[in-house]
């Protein structure tokens, strides 16, 4: 797809500290594990430009980096200090290995939607009861005078949105933040603030007074780069004053490979989140597995959410989950993910006349101007909604108070497990109402994240250790049972010889094969894969066909219930 661009020319060094600077990359890049194999470079194959994403947490000059390796700038990013740039594959190592310099390939987002269904039942609104958004805006709270920003595919200029579409930009190269080519962000932008104007008030959002801004970083085929969405951030933080935008919405992610520490995207959302921004992810559509929360989602700030079925029932006592909704522990981090849970099949928002899904999908219109669909990306947009409920009642809160009320406000989950549903099933009323006993200004660590002089911490206070992370599903026997604590991580297998031996101590590990550029060496092909340590007891004894891989733990409710087994995998 096309990309915006600053058009920032590289900052070339002279002299002598330039060369040596770059001879000491070149030495280190020489030691530097299967840099080339990620961007897809080898000895075998031609020299040839890619895009990455380059940033620092110190105080190097970026722009002079990737200049003294011969690349070009696309555009800088004073978020994380850091550019999108395009270099040679062969330069990728000798970059990476400047002292404080990262390197990320700039990869494809896309977002987070499965294909639309009208599902296992009949579409519906059942989250406004569900959430208590009805009876607020009974009350008189429909978010009016919070402006909450979609970074999507962009918003068309609907009814549902007359006055109250108060910005935007468009960084697809389509030209117009307000026509939405592809059709999602409409449809999470009236999950957030639709107010029922194209169904004759059939169908309205979670806060219909809210504002909106459309930030628009995809076009008609729904993906976008790395890059782009990390301007869009920064676009957002430097705009939030201008539109007085207090919620950032992003529908978007891809599977991370890195901690989020080592990930430009989660950087960006914490600066952002650290600029006075509550940012709402999506949790991803990769279930029902472990560690398939992508990112920025598995970044421990911002407010992940992923999709229960509501089963178009005003009560929440027959909810459950969807198989699609990703699963925590976050990989390879492992933080405790996603934060809660909403309705997210089935639901019905605004459509985008004349956009990809509207025409591909024409079985899944309701009317002429509305649409059902499914999957997390419209779970956070019911959050991002509700954030903006707790804003209009209390305007001063923080990102940190916001998330603190929602998931302190949130009622029990359909599964009760915290890497599946997190602390709950959402509730804005109670949310918006009842401030929250859960402390998000704690950090028994120390660990914090600062961002334009504003210091916030890492989630180590009172939510992980409130009831919702120590009741059943994380004390009970899926975890200090025989299948945690017994033989299988505690016999021969985990600390026996296949551990402690050769195989792990010598060579295979240490040697050439594995610091070097190739996976075909020896240590591959050779004894220490195919050996005793890999075919003898560890592999085919008691920690395999052990109670640990029969048991409660694989065979029970999670794994053969409806969620595995249900309507929604068949």
């Amino acid at each position: 797809m096309e990309l915006s661009s600053c058009g920032v020319p590289g900052e070339r060094r002279s002299g002598f500290f330039s060369w040596k600077r770059k001879a000491l990359a070149i030495a280190g890049a020489l030691l530097t594990m299967g840099s080339a194999a990620l961007f897809g470079a080898s000895a075998a194959t031609a020299d040839t430009s890619v895009q990455v994403i380059v940033w620092t947490t110190g105080s190097e000059n970026i722009v002079g980096d990737v200049a003294s390796v011969g690349g070009t700038v696309i555009q800088q990013f004073s978020i994380i200090n850091g550019v999108e740039a395009t270099v040679l594959s062969s330069e990728v190592a000798v970059l990476s290995a400047m002292p404080g310099v990262n390197v990320t390939p700039d990869i494809s987002v896309n977002v987070q939607s499965t294909t639309p269904s009208t599902g296992p039942h009949t579409p519906s609104d059942a989250f406004l009861a569900q959430t208590g958004a009805t009876q607020l805006a009974q009350a008189g709270d429909t978010g009016r005078g919070v402006t909450v920003a979609v970074v999507d595919t962009g918003i068309s200029n609907l009814p549902d949105f007359a006055g109250r579409l108060v910005g935007g930009v468009d960084l697809s190269g389509e030209k117009n933040a307000f026509q939405d080519s592809y059709g999602h962000g409409t449809f999470v932008a009236g999950l957030i603030a639709g107010n029922g104007a194209s169904s004759n008030g059939q169908y309205s959002g979670e806060a219909p007074g809210a504002n909106l801004v459309s930030i628009k970083v995809a076009g008609a085929d729904g993906t976008t780069k790395l890059g782009t969405l990390i301007s869009g951030l920064q676009w957002a933080v430097n705009n939030e004053g201008t539109y007085n935008i207090k919620v950032l919405n992003i529908s978007l992610g891809f599977q991370p490979d890195r901690s989020t520490v080592n990930n430009p995207l989660d950087l960006a959302v914490e600066r952002a989140w650290g600029s006075g921004l509550a940012i709402v992810v999506s949790a991803g559509n990769s279930g029902p597995f472990n560690g398939t929360i992508t990112s920025p989602g598995d970044d421990p700030l911002v407010i992940t959410v992923g999709a229960l079925d509501d089963l178009a029932q005003a009560t929440v006592a027959n909810d459950e989950m969807n198989n699609f909704s990703s699963v925590g522990p976050t990989s390879p981090d492992g933080w405790v993910k996603p934060d809660l849970v909403t309705s997210g099949r089935s639901i019905v928002s605004l459509a985008a006349p004349g956009s990809t899904i509207y025409n591909n999908y024409p079985s899944a219109r309701i009317g002429s101007g509305n649409f059902v669909g499914s999957g997390t990306s419209f779970s956070a947009a019911i959050t991002s909604g509700a954030a903006a409920l707790v804003l209009a009642n209390n305007p001063s809160y923080s990102p940190n108070q916001i998330k603190a009320d929602l998931l302190g406000g949130a009622g029990p989950g359909p599964i009760g497990n915290p890497f599946v549903d997190g602390h709950g099933a959402l509730n804005a009323y109670a949310a918006s109402i009842a401030p929250s006993s859960v402390n998000f200004n704690q950090s028994t660590t120390g660990e914090t994240s600062t961002s334009n002089g504003t210091t916030v911490p890492l989630w180590n206070g009172n939510s992980w250790n409130g009831n919702s992370w120590n009741g059943n599903s994380w004390n009970g026997n899926s975890w200090n049972g025989n299948s945690w604590n017994g033989a299988a991580f505690n016999g021969n297998s985990w600390n026996g010889n296949s551990w402690n031996g050769n195989s792990w101590n010598g060579n295979s590990w240490n040697g050439n094969s594995w610091n070097g550029f190739t996976f075909n060496g020896n240590s591959w092909n050779g004894n220490s894969w195919n050996g005793a340590a890999f075919n003898g007891n560890s592999w085919n004894g008691n920690s395999w066909n052990g109670n640990s891989w029969n048991g409660n733990s694989w065979n029970g409710a999670a794994w053969n219930g409806n969620s595995w087994n249900g309507n929604s995998w068949n």
